[in-house]
């Protein structure tokens, strides 16, 4: 738990600095048997966490609910109105200030949707996209890739209509975790292709790992609720989807390991080149040339959301990594045939300079 205490302590500073608030530095204490999640003790400058919140829930989780409790400190430290509901004006100002997820500012009570590491999948353009996708499994060549290009439309359609409307959205944070300490190149690549045809936004982060105590490299995409179900799926499909073919290509060719990673990011040039196509061609249909970039860029919902969530960025580049020409040419004609499905984990379980925003 000494190990739980340092870390906790080295968040608080970090978030304080993250938010430019100044808070006096408290006693972290981490309580076995205790019922709450979190609690702020003013009279005795003491923030306690539960043992079981540490021990059971992912770190981002563990996160929202210190900054919760920093928000009473703040309200009394920082605002002088401590003597106002525990849950009211000033702790909402509060929460503003400190960027505490919506779902984790009311009192202790039911458990929030984060604790139970559940996305919503919910709403009919998801409903539909979903559909496709399944119907994208054809064993068709062309029924397969007109279901995908249907579904990146309909995807497409709704951002457009949403952002035209000026609709009411629900913006949330999703984490993937690869579980390393580094973020691989076609994880890298998978991410920018989230974030240019998916319509989310794409940070890559450190976060801590209670059990391990090790500090690792995440993928956190942020957007519209709809939009992070689908580019979660899309993601976790690629991942299963380079394994198995790498498999194939090394079973047909006798291909070293060496040769892995350029066919692996060969497979995922070529998609990118269909993507791009794709995208062409419909902007050519309708003659409307807003990207996902753009979406994502002129969601003024989206942009208060992510600001809050990230007040500190910075733009990292990265070099390519060296290829082997003739397993990533193999890979990219693989590619530019590889259709989206919602058949996720069935499966056997051009390198590019790409600018990625890394957090912390």
């Amino acid at each position: 738990m000494e190990g739980w205490r340092r870390q906790l302590a080295q968040e608080y500073r970090h978030l304080c600095w993250l938010y430019r608030v100044q808070l006096r530095p408290p006693l972290f204490e981490i309580r076995e048997g205790q019922s709450r999640a979190g609690a702020w003790s003013p009279g005795l400058d003491t923030l306690s966490l539960a043992s079981w919140l540490i021990r059971d829930y992912s770190w981002d989780v563990v996160l929202e609910v210190l900054k919760h409790e920093m928000s009473h400190q703040y309200v009394q430290q920082v605002l002088g109105r401590g003597d106002e509901l525990p849950h009211g004006p000033a702790f909402q100002e509060a929460c503003d200030r400190l960027g505490v997820h919506p779902e984790f500012r009311a009192a202790q009570g039911v458990i929030p949707r984060l604790l139970s590491g559940e996305g919503q999948k919910s709403g009919a353009m998801l409903a539909r996209v979903e559909k496709l996708f399944a119907l994208a499994q054809s064993a068709n060549e062309h029924e397969a890739a007109l279901a995908m290009a249907k579904a990146n439309a309909i995807l497409r359609r709704y951002n457009l209509e949403r952002l035209d409307r000026q609709a009411a959205t629900d913006y949330d944070y999703l984490i993937i975790h690869p579980g390393a300490k580094r973020i691989a190149a076609h994880q890298r690549l998978i991410a920018a292709i989230l974030k240019d045809f998916f319509y989310v936004n794409v940070v890559i982060a450190r976060q801590f790992e209670a059990k391990s105590g090790e500090t690792l490299r995440v993928i956190e995409l942020t957007g519209a609720k709809e939009n992070l179900a689908v580019a979660d799926h899309v993601y976790h499909f690629l991942i299963h989807r380079l394994e198995y073919l790498w498999q194939e290509y090394r079973k047909n060719t006798g291909a070293t390991g060496r040769e892995k990673n350029s066919y692996r990011l060969g497979v995922l040039g070529g998609f990118r080149e269909k993507l791009t196509r794709q995208d062409r061609e419909v902007m050519h249909t309708t003659g409307d040339n807003t990207s996902s970039s753009l979406v994502c860029a002129s969601d003024p919902g989206l942009i208060r959301y992510y600001r809050a969530r990230y007040p500190r960025l910075r733009t990292v580049q990265h070099a390519g990594p060296r290829v082997y020409g003739d397993p990533y040419q193999a890979g990219q004609q693989e590619g530019t045939q590889l259709v989206i499905h919602k058949g996720v984990g069935t499966e056997a379980a051009g390198a590019s300079r790409g600018l990625l925003l890394v957090e912390g």
